[in-house]
């Protein structure tokens, strides 16, 4: 990481100095000491006592922050000859000219008594108002193991041929080789075990398609085939069906054959199959998460108040976690215990929301990686306020990118070492004397151009490769590791040939003269664009998810196990009236303005998995208005569900209005019906005492006129007085026949069973189809209300017409039950049924919308229904309302 321009690593100026600057500065410098990644203290000038330690310095050297405050200079600091250094050297210690103390080697112990080899450098500055020095230690231990090999090697050649073979055999890459007839000329040791052979014997100087399946190899042929006839390297990844295997290959051609450095990459192809899975799970918004939610303490030490289930995942139940205050800070990582604690104390206090990642040992004491993001709530009840967060489980993608970049490191230290007994891989050097810039021929071919020769290419070339906005960075980063040795290790974009842009993750190191110049560089380069997509694919993935989380017409509430809400989206918050964050924890008994609803929480949450039945709630917005909603929930896990919440004042208003309306429309029917009966009564009294009797009268008159008349009429007149007489007669007929429709005969004296009975008996005795008439002999005696009878006998007889004109029955059977407090009537026929759209009334008629009409009048019910041999059944059931 490079320093910033006025890091105390880099001014002479210390930290006492600044403490006229703002606060915000000083701690600034602070933390870039704490983060610094080489190992750096502050000690006193006169004491040599340290005052100061980064948490480099204690991860490397092995001592705690409070170990190390107890040393001096002269405990760690050795000569390179291995004896203690005295106070006197250190203060001997060369200032250069820009006030900086030049660099040096030394020999420092660690806590466990072993040496390594550092080069410090080291700057005057004031600390507490006491003069100090800031140093800087660079680990060059294993430079130093690197000379010491190089100078053994000039002086003895077999013995570093013999230690190349071995360190080619400790390398983690297969490497094999095949001369042009593909017959294999040397292997080391990991590919022996990649190729599945216990002994070099086995297969050197055998043709490799003896011994593989060419069938099943095609595209490993392929290549090695290209490689031999291009003479240019190539880099190929395959499946190889008889092993269930993936292997990726890097080919490196010569005249006298080809080199084959192979991987066996099955877990990383598993492990993108496995990232693809993910992806797509995560975008159907699962039902289920195995992420860690939990609720801490704010004050030490950090107790935890809450925990989902998915603590299994260490291995804990959740009474076993919560059982001991002190299982998350011993959980921790020793590394990240620090880091963690201190946003716990720093961030929240400040109200700063937060994400960490963190390490927690499991219950059988492996260490698990987690990604935490964490808010802290403050409760409107006046409680504590509290730390509430979600922890996902990253040990498989850690892990995994972990196992990428050990293998990346290896494939880079194996080109290194190798790339002039080979055609290089990704590998790049630069000579800044020259400015020659040379990149291995894969480089270019990766990038979809020709490879370029390091003679014909400078850097700025390749700076006009580079993403604009990465260019400032790329400068600064080479610039910084040149000039102050800081580590180079950078991601960046690229342009390949085709225009688009490339990421890439580039590493180096320099060499540096005599005089502190640097004079060449070399590293490796890395594509790691699918992780880059990757990456935004996921981030897009979580945006998608919260924004049509936040974005539903409905309200949603997530609610835990004791019906607290955990999150709202704002359409919810809007709603209730609840601004901000102000909704969340609160309980959900609080909202409810019924406080024992039809379907309380506790129904909703026990519902098994899917969505569970629809309630309807009275909920108090924060203003005491309530708003009528209804509920639907659905359960995410044992201790969680998600609540959708539908306001339906304005439907609520409608049903209302629907209700009063059909009231009223019902009490206007029954006023109907009574004028109806009444009207009737009084038509059929009227034709009865004035019409009737008028008629009767006169046939009676005209009668006793012919008799006395006798002979002495004309003929012509007598026949017109016979014809009067017959026009009469009709007439009385066709009176009482209408008296019979409009009074039911026999209805108002004997009851509706004997009305029915002279209905079916003389009216319908000329139909042509059978009327039955079944009811037991004690209901000939028993009445009913006069309404009651009257709508149920009007019924009756238009359920017998109906089944005379449309059904085409043979049969029609009418059955009358009941008592005094009830009343059953059936009329049911073998015709032709009805279909189930004209059970409610077919259109333009008002036959069953009249029936059911009179029953409501009466407080009764009536259907309309289909039997299932065939037919129709007319019901109507009429219960006394009581006394």
């Amino acid at each position: 990481m490079p320093a910033p321009k006025d890091h105390p690593s880099l001014r002479r100026t210390g930290l006492a100095e600044t403490r006229g600057a703002p606060w915000n500065g000083e701690q600034r410098y602070r933390l870039l000491f704490d983060a610094h990644p080489q190992p750096m203290w502050v000690f006193d000038q006169a004491s040599k006592r340290i005052l100061a330690v980064n948490a480099a310095a204690v991860a490397r050297y092995g001592y705690s922050c409070e170990e190390f405050l107890q040393l001096s200079v002269m405990d760690i600091r050795c000569a390179p000859q291995g004896q203690g250094a005295t106070a006197e050297e250190i203060d001997r210690d060369p200032v250069g000219p820009d006030g900086q103390r030049l660099t040096k080697r030394w020999q420092h112990r660690l806590k466990d008594g072993s040496l390594i080899d550092v080069d410090i450098t080291s700057s005057d500055l004031h600390w507490e108002e006491r003069p100090a020095r800031l140093v800087v230690a660079t680990e060059v231990t294993a430079q130093v193991a690197l000379q010491r090999q190089a100078e053994h090697a000039l002086q003895e050649m077999d013995a570093a041929r013999e230690l190349l073979d071995h360190v080619i055999n400790r390398v983690g890459d297969a490497i094999f080789a095949l001369d042009k007839d593909m017959r294999f000329t040397y292997l080391n040791l990991p590919a022996l075990r990649l190729l599945q052979r216990d002994r070099v014997e086995q297969l050197i100087g055998r043709y490799i398609w003896d011994e593989y399946e060419l069938e099943h190899a095609q595209v490993f042929h392929r290549a090695y085939d290209r490689a031999l006839r291009t003479q240019q390297s190539e880099v190929f990844e395959a499946f190889y069906a008889p092993w269930d295997r993936w292997f990726e290959g890097r080919v490196f051609p010569s005249p006298e054959g080809i080199s084959i450095f192979c991987n066996d990459i099955t877990e990383r192809k598993l492990f993108e199959r496995l990232l693809l899975d993910r992806e797509r799970d995560f975008r159907l918004l699962t039902e289920q998460t195995p992420a860690l939610i939990y609720r801490a303490s704010l004050e030490p030490p950090y107790r935890t108040l809450y925990v989902s289930p998915s603590i299994r995942i260490l291995g804990y139940t959740v009474s076993e976690w919560m059982a001991d205050p002190l299982a998350w800070t011993k959980a921790l990582h020793p590394d990240d215990c620090e880091r963690a604690v201190a946003a716990l104390s720093y961030e929240y206090v400040n109200g700063v929301d937060h994400q960490i990642q963190y390490r927690l040992r499991d219950a059988q004491g492996k260490w698990r990686h987690f990604r935490d993001r964490s808010s802290r709530i403050d409760p409107a009840d006046g409680s504590p306020p509290y730390v509430q967060g979600i922890a996902l489980d990253v040990t498989d993608l850690v892990e995994s990118e972990q196992a990428l970049r050990d293998s990346e490191a290896s494939l880079r230290r194996s080109e290194q070492r190798y790339r002039l007994a080979a055609a290089s891989g990704q590998v790049w050097d630069w000579d800044l004397v020259s400015d020659r810039l040379g990149f291995s021929d894969d480089f270019w071919l990766q990038l979809g151009f020709e490879p370029v020769s390091a003679a014909d290419y400078r850097s700025r070339r390749l700076g006009t490769m580079i993403h604009p906005e990465d260019r400032a960075r790329h400068h600064d980063a080479v610039r910084c590791h040149l000039t102050n040795r800081a580590p180079f290790d950078l991601e960046f974009r690229i342009s390949d040939a085709w225009g688009e842009w490339r990421w890439m993750h580039v590493r180096g190191l320099a060499e540096w003269n005599a005089a502190g110049r640097a004079v060449y560089m070399a590293g490796t380069t890395v594509d790691i664009t699918p992780r880059k997509r990757a990456e935004a694919a996921l981030r897009e993935s979580e945006a998608y998810r919260r924004r049509l989380f936040e974005q539903l017409a409905d309200g949603v509430l997530l609610i835990d196990a004791s019906n607290r809400i955990l999150d709202a989206n704002p359409q919810a918050m809007n709603m209730l009236g609840y601004p901000g964050d102000s909704l969340l924890n609160m309980s959900l008994q609080a909202l409810l303005a019924d406080q024992q609803p039809t379907v309380p929480p506790d129904t909703l949450k026990t519902q098994p998995s899917g969505t569970g039945p629809l309630a309807e709630w009275n909920v108090v917005r924060r203003d005491g208005t309530v708003v009528p909603v209804e509920v639907s929930a659905r359960a995410l896990d044992p201790d969680r569900y998600i609540a959708v919440l539908r306001d339906i004042t304005d439907r609520r208003a409608a049903q209302t209005a629907l209700i009063t309306h059909q009231l009223e429309l019902s009490e206007l029917n029954q006023r109907l019906m009574e004028q109806e009966r009444n009207t009737t009564q009084r038509l059929a009294q009227a034709l009865h005492d004035n019409l009737g009797q008028s008629l009767a009268v006169a046939r009676l008159n005209l009668d006793t006129l012919l008799i006395m008349a006798g002979e002495n009429l004309p003929p012509v007149l007598a026949e017109q007085c016979q014809h009067l007489s017959g026009v009469l007669a009709q007439a009385v007929l066709d009176v009482r026949k209408v008296l019979a429709e409009l009074r039911p005969p026999l209805l108002e004296e004997q009851g509706l069973a004997a009305a029915l009975d002279n209905e079916i008996r003389v009216a319908l005795s000329a139909s042509g189809t059978d009327v039955l008439l079944e009811v037991a002999d004690r209901l000939y005696s028993q009445r009913w209300p006069a309404d009651v009878e009257y709508s149920t006998f009007m019924v009756v007889r238009e359920a017998i017409a109906n089944a005379r004109l449309h059904a085409n029955a043979s049969l029609i059977r009418v059955l009358l039950e009941g008592d005094a407090h009830r009343l059953n009537v059936d009329v049911v026929d073998d015709g032709v049924g009805i279909a189930p759209d004209m059970q409610l009334g077919r259109p333009g008629h008002l036959g069953i919308v009249g029936m059911r009409e009179r029953a409501a009048s009466i407080g009764a019910s009536c259907s309309v229904t289909s039997e299932p041999d065939g037919g129709t059944r007319v019901s109507l059931i009429w219960t006394s309302p009581g006394p």
